[in-house]
């Protein structure tokens, strides 16, 4: 194997020589600083940071360095996690922590603090004070983190607990991690879509107040109507009718003394909850659109800008438009600094549209796109058994026909259809006669249906292999219900209970699914929504964290076993067998943090919430209603609002397909494809030593003949709405482009800045003359042999040198520590 590079080096060789032949120290120190700084704006744009936390000067750099790598993400991820955790064992704590004394959990909140402080102190360090104290998530980080400490620190000094309701503001760390980016936008999109929800919320109570005086002018004198003998009861009970969890029960008494009476609440129903409300939702939905059309642009054009500042680092005096392989493999040193040189080549290779074997600055906009491809090699794949004996070949080429065909698909959803039918026949049958699950048994259908899922496994198995097989989602799906159904089996022998493996078996009715594009649709749009069904689930949960906590110290204390005497929710808390039906409600307290959970989600339900409401109304005071109704507010606004982002993205999808109607048949999947010549397929492998690797080598080579890999990316939402808006796109670039000045490359000379748009730079051959080895000679001009004289461009310094270039009087083994901690 041909060797084009130093063997044991895994970045681009930057030591460049003088006239004399010695090394250049200096040169190494510019270019290697102007390395770390582009890939450190390329990380600010995928992760969409504000350009001004970007480390100004050498002195910042060590601080930034080592609070931005995965080890110290997860450690700030511990901390923070630690902290929410310590609620379990801080009082009221669950029955295994109740005895744990304050002492160690004081510590354990010190220590987490302590971590946390680290993070706030560097970034402090590498922000200034002055950019710091402008941060305003920064700053409210810190204050909650000295409001913290002192309270730790108290509970230490005194060995005892206080009302401590600022634990319920522990999550403000949790959302500030590095992992969390997700959550910080949905968060962000949630308090830009307020003004608007505000405004119709703010109606809505405007409206319940004037039924409200409607309500107490015409139903107080009625001495059997408790809901309205005052204006504050009127005011609560039709607040919780906004909700329906108290209707018709509100109604009855004013109903059953005057019919004309059911004319309000049907006024008051229609205008509150089937009007406002669906307002509300109408326009959330709008203004989330909105939302999510000018975030698509912000970060469009935020990482278009990271690319334009990483750019105009890595470009030369001798080439101040385009950027060459060599400097192309010192930015993947430090933004990938674990990527093969094979794939920074191929990399490299799906970036240069233009076949010149450099980069402008149009095809270093591609870079974020082409870092999610997943390379493999290209070939003709025949079947697994393409090389085994006859018979048996012939065999197998039968059954992958078999397989294949459109009949066994149709016999498969017949069976599983059937199997689904006979199981809701046996339920009903099961339960008309009184039996229970525990005493079913293994049935000959039941026993046929798993025989021929087992069947298709095999065959299956047989018609893809074991790995084409697994490889595909529904059959892993199939093979794992089939799995449970045999493992039932075997378990009703040995004596284990059998019923609750029989319920999965229509869990395959799934697969009828995929046969209908608009349910293929719904599946795309939902595995789009997941990362933002996850966000929205930790929103929820950071809500529920809050007024649990809030909960907790403020209910905690009451009992509210048969509780609230002589009230109208009496005889749900009762808890001495003296009513006919025993409610439980007494359970639905705040006594641990899990016990809140599930009241809040009581809560969230809304049915029969307000007779928690009532409850603890009763026992510790009017005032608790605020706690209670905020809470619907809060989550009626939330879930407004995830309700408005899944209709959006359905929305959006159907637009798409409309509008791209060839797209929607196509895979989820975008692929390309590079054509890669002998000589660079062993320069991709140069240097590799890994017998994994060497294997790869080996399998490649096709003899003197050209290799073809694959790249393969999803299709993702980002990528279908640079799609849809491509019109849109093209205006914010002008728009953009004739406001922004912060990037200094901006400021060359048009001609320049033309030649850096075009596809095809001025001194380069035309790509329709030009084969690949020319390209690659063209790449390989930056990247000397072993034992050859550097080249001229060896001796190039910067067109744009680093901000954060290491002054002259540091020691080059600083510049190695700087970048070891990279």
């Amino acid at each position: 194997m041909n060797t084009y590079d130093n063997e044991n080096t895994a970045s681009p060789n930057i030591t460049s020589q003088n006239e004399d032949g010695d090394p250049s120290i200096q040169s190494v120190k510019t270019w290697d600083m102007n390395y770390l700084e582009a890939a450190i704006y390329l990380e600010e744009g995928e992760n969409n940071d504000k350009f001004d936390s970007h480390p100004r000067n050498h002195n910042a750099l060590p601080a930034y360095l080592l609070t931005h790598n995965h080890w110290f993400y997860t450690l700030d991820l511990a901390a923070s996690l630690i902290l929410l955790l310590l609620a379990l064992m801080e009082n009221p704590a669950i029955s295994v922590f109740e005895h744990v004394p304050i002492g160690v959990h004081g510590s354990i909140e010190l220590l987490g603090l302590a971590l946390l402080g680290i993070s706030i102190a560097m970034q402090m360090r590498w922000l200034g004070w002055r950019t710091f104290i402008k941060h305003k998530r920064s700053m409210v980080k810190s204050v909650t983190w000295i409001m913290m400490v002192l309270e730790a620190l108290a509970v230490l000094a005194r060995n005892t607990t206080h009302f401590r309701v600022t634990r319920s503001l522990r999550p403000i760390f949790l959302v500030d991690n590095r992992y969390l980016g997700g959550v910080r936008r949905l968060l962000r999109q949630i308090l830009q879509s307020l003004p608007p929800i505000l405004e119709v919320l703010a109606l809505l109570l405007f409206t319940l107040l004037i039924f409200a005086v409607f309500g107490f002018y015409l139903f107080s004198s009625n001495e059997k109507d408790p809901y309205f003998e005052t204006f504050y009861h009127a005011c609560i009970s039709l607040y919780v009718l906004l909700t329906t969890a108290n209707y018709p029960d509100v109604m009855m008494p004013a109903y059953a003394n005057n019919k004309w009476s059911a004319l309000f609440f049907i006024a008051y129903l229609s205008i509150t909850l089937y009007f406002i409300t669906n307002l509300m939702l109408a326009i959330v939905f709008v203004e989330f659109s909105n939302i999510e059309k000018e975030k698509f642009r912000k970060l469009l054009l935020h990482k278009r800008e990271a690319c334009q500042h990483a750019f105009q680092l890595l470009i030369t005096n001798s080439h101040p438009n385009r950027v060459t392989y060599k400097n192309f493999q010192g930015l993947m040193h430090h933004y990938k600094p674990k990527a093969s040189r094979k794939y920074v080549y191929l990399l490299f290779k799906v970036l240069n549209r233009s076949k010149s074997g450099f980069l402008n600055l149009k095809e270093f906009y591609g870079f974020y796109d082409a870092l999610e491809f997943r390379w493999y090699h290209a070939k003709e794949k025949n079947p697994w058994f393409a090389e085994v004996w006859e018979p048996f070949n012939t065999i197998c080429h039968l059954n992958l026909k078999l397989v294949k065909s459109r009949g066994f698909r149709i016999l498969v959803y017949v069976v599983i259809v059937i199997s689904a039918l006979i199981l809701l026949v046996r339920t009903v049958l099961m339960s008309l006669n009184s039996e229970t699950p525990q005493t079913l048994h293994i049935t000959w259908d039941q026993l046929a249906c798993i025989i021929f899922y087992i069947v298709e496994i095999f065959l299956k198995l047989f018609a893809y292999g074991l790995e084409d097989y697994f490889a595909s989602g529904w059959n892993v799906f199939d093979f794992l219900v089939t799995a449970a159904s045999v493992g039932g089996i075997l378990a009703q022998n040995f004596g284990t209970a059998f019923f609750y493996v029989v319920i999965l078996r229509p869990l395959r009715l799934l697969r009828l699914l995929r046969v209908r594009q608009r349910y293929r649709d719904i599946f795309q749009t939902f595995a789009i929504l997941l990362p933002r069904i996850g966000s929205t689930v930790i929103v929820i949960f950071i809500i529920y964290y809050f007024f649990a906590i809030v909960g907790m110290e403020c209910f905690s204390m009451y009992d509210m076993k048969n509780c609230c005497k002589n009230t109208t929710v009496e005889q749900f808390y009762k808890a001495d067998n003296t009513t006919i039906y025993n409610n439980y409600y007494y359970l639905n307290n705040f006594d641990t943090l899990l016990i809140s959970g599930v009241t809040l989600f009581e809560l969230t339900v809304v049915n029969n919430w307000f007779i928690i409401m009532e409850g603890y109304a009763s026992v510790s005071g009017e005032w608790s209603r605020l706690y209670f109704m905020i809470f619907y507010l809060v989550m009626m606004v939330v879930l407004a609002i995830v309700v408005a982002f899944v209709i959006e993205a359905f929305t959006f999808r159907m637009k798409y397909n409309e509008a791209f109607q060839h797209d929607s048949k196509e895979s989820e999947n975008i692929k390309t494809n590079i054509r890669i010549t002998r000589e660079e397929l062993d320069y991709m492998y140069s240097g590799e030593k890994s017998l994994r690797m060497l294997q790869d080598y080996t399998s490649e080579l096709n003899g003197n003949e050209d290799t073809y890999f694959v790249g393969i990316r999803k299709r993702t939402k980002f990528v279908l709405q640079r799609r849809m808006y491509s019109e849109l796109i093209s205006s914010w670039l002008r728009e953009h482009s004739q406001t922004s000045a912060s990037c200094s490359y901006q400021q060359l000379t048009e001609e320049d800045y033309s030649s850096a748009l075009d596809l095809r730079s001025t001194d380069s051959p035309s790509p329709l003359h030009q084969s690949p080895f020319d390209t690659f000679s063209n790449m390989m001009q930056t990247t000397p042999l072993p034992g050859t004289e550097a080249s001229n461009f060896d001796r190039e310094i910067p067109f744009f040198p680093s901000t954060i270039l290491v002054p002259q009087q540091v020691a080059s083994s600083d510049v190695n520590n700087l970048t070891n901690q990279n």
